[in-house]
């Protein structure tokens, strides 16, 4: 019996398809690390600062693809979008070693998610004008998963987390 050719279909999406996305995605990212910021708070301050200048800087990306959107003519089509309601969990208290090491392990794994997430938006675009746009997102979705990484290797998850050690790994990120 002949075998059949596998085929490797690529996913192509369109421009406001893409653009939409990869908004929603980073939105529900920054929802995400205000809630993890605001659950290390009583635990650690340091953590909670690092989450929060992750959130920060999330926000700064879902601002750079709205300018984007806004410069292809699609700027209605983004605005318009709801923030997904599977994002609005509500945020607890971290009061144990354990737990905060299990929550900063998840970040990490989730960012690394978000990383390829990304990636794939990238392998889907047809618009080789979003090829750097979304290259430089995937720069810094790689640092972020790097300075969580570092911060989880390198630092004990305890209220005495070095606060220069802390300045590093957020001037990296």
């Amino acid at each position: 019996m002949p075998e059949k050719p596998t085929r490797i279909t690529r996913l192509a999406l369109v421009l406001d398809e893409l653009l939409t996305l990869a908004e929603a995605h980073e939105r529900a990212e920054v929802a995400r690390y205000r809630r993890l910021a605001f659950s290390f708070l009583p635990f650690d301050t340091a953590v909670s600062r690092l989450m929060a200048s992750l959130g920060i800087q999330c926000e700064m990306r879902v601002e750079e693809l709205r300018r984007l959107s806004h410069q292809l003519g699609l700027s209605e089509l983004l605005s318009a979008q709801a923030t997904p309601g599977a994002t609005s969990a509500p945020p607890f208290f971290i009061s144990t070693e354990e737990v905060a090491l299990e929550v900063l392990t998840q970040a990490m794994t989730d960012a690394g998610y978000s990383l390829h997430f990304h990636e794939h938006l990238r392998e889907a675009s047809t618009v080789p004008a979003l090829y750097p746009a979304l290259t430089t997102l995937i720069k810094q979705k790689r640092a972020e998963h790097a300075v969580l990484e570092g911060f989880l290797a390198s630092h004990s998850v305890s209220p005495n987390v070095s606060r220069n050690g802390l300045l590093q790994m957020e001037q990296r990120a």
